[in-house]
């Protein structure tokens, strides 16, 4: 417009231990360095939990998870949960209830909760009883356990 009056930006001098092409140093003066956080020796080091598993159910059917989901014949998002991963499990004999169980994966691994189901949820570790879940605790699923859900059933790799 006319009577505008434009500003530049003032040019910044070149960074002390900057190229000629422009490329700077890292360990410039100007950056500050940061140590690592103190790790004591004597502290486990966690290992990481995969971010996706894979659901291997007894019909033959493979699911890879991630995230959050709910898992049921007709599986929704739960009180306002639209961003979940929906797997829906063809059971004709309907022991399964629509909205069974809900998963979570989490820096700790694979978590199961039931959802009030009509036929429970049942969690397998390897070497370990078989667990019945209360509904809305949630029960670490590791690889190798077999959760229950109804009459169907899945392996968690």
């Amino acid at each position: 417009m006319a009577g505008e009056r434009v500003v530049a930006e003032p040019e910044l001098p070149p960074f002390p231990a900057s190229t000629p092409g422009g490329l700077w140093d890292a360990r410039s003066a100007r950056i500050p360095f940061v140590e690592p956080w103190p790790v004591s020796a004597d502290e486990p080091v966690r290992p990481t939990a995969p971010v996706s598993y894979l659901l291997d159910f007894g019909t033959g059917r493979e699911v890879t998870v991630t995230g959050a989901g709910i898992i049921g014949r007709a599986p929704q998002g739960v009180g306002g949960e639209s961003a979940l991963q929906l797997v829906r499990i063809d059971d004709p004999g309907r022991s399964v209830s629509k909205v069974h169980a809900r998963f979570e994966i989490d820096r700790d691994g694979l978590w199961i909760e039931d959802l009030g189901s009509g036929n429970g949820t049942t969690i397998e570790q390897p070497g370990m009883p078989a667990v019945d879940l209360r509904p809305g605790q949630r029960y670490a699923a590791r690889a190798g356990a077999v959760v229950r859900i109804g009459r169907q059933s899945f392996t968690v790799r």
